[in-house]
């Protein structure tokens, strides 16, 4: 009797476990395995308050859920690539325009620094203008003093290191003023000075210095 009862409950085991697997197997392949179906079809395959009806059901409610079909499924990623397009147009966008705004501003800086340069050139010419014309007053003025009058004027602008100045003034001067004025370099340390003029007279300053600074800076 015992026999038979074992043979009975294992053959009900294995019935069980069969049924198990074949619904498993259905409700995977309509891929609609979860965790609330699982536990409905294990409560079905071991008799617990579910009736035929109900596994219809739930086979029924399996089937009825909506599916996306391949159509669905391309259209969805057509719309994911097409939302990459737009960013990376979007961002090749952002960048032309950037690329376009320095461009200009690069330009205009460009600009505003030949303007500037030529301001400053012609504010140096204005000064140079105005220089020459102020040594060519002083120089005029000297010319109407006595020689020695003159010569204390020329040492005042030597001491005051304006040798350049002196030099261009004495250049300027006609041929007999200058001898009448350097013929009064005869004092203490007034020798010393008049080669200083000369010399650089004969080395063609200021000139030749305003050449080399022209010429460093290029």
């Amino acid at each position: 009797m015992m026999s038979k009862l074992a043979k009975a409950f294992v053959g009900f085991s294995v019935a069980t476990i069969i049924t198990q697997m074949i619904l498993f197997a259905y409700i995977a392949s309509r891929g609609h395995m979860n965790g609330d179906t699982f536990t409905k079809v294990i409560a079905l395959a071991n008799g617990i308050d579910i009736s035929g009806n109900r596994l219809q059901q739930i086979l029924k409610q399996s089937e009825d859920r909506e599916q996306p079909d391949f159509d669905e499924i391309l259209e969805a990623r057509k719309l994911q690539g097409y939302d990459s397009e737009v960013r990376i147009k979007s961002q090749l966008a952002f960048r032309d325009e950037v690329s376009t705004e320095l461009a200009a501003l690069k330009t205009e800086r460009n600009r505003f620094d030949e303007r500037l340069t030529s301001f400053r050139r012609e504010l140096e010419e204005i000064q140079q203008g105005a220089q020459q014309k102020g040594l060519q007053d002083v120089q005029r003025t000297l010319q109407t003093l006595d020689p020695a009058q003159a010569k204390e004027q020329l040492l005042i602008m030597y001491d005051d290191e304006r040798i350049d100045n002196v030099v261009t003034i004495i250049q300027a001067m006609s041929s007999e003023k200058r001898k009448d004025i350097l013929a009064e370099f005869v004092g203490n340390g007034d020798k010393d000075k008049l080669a200083d003029i000369l010399r650089r007279i004969g080395d063609g300053e200021p000139t030749t210095s305003l050449i080399d600074k022209t010429a460093e800076g290029i």
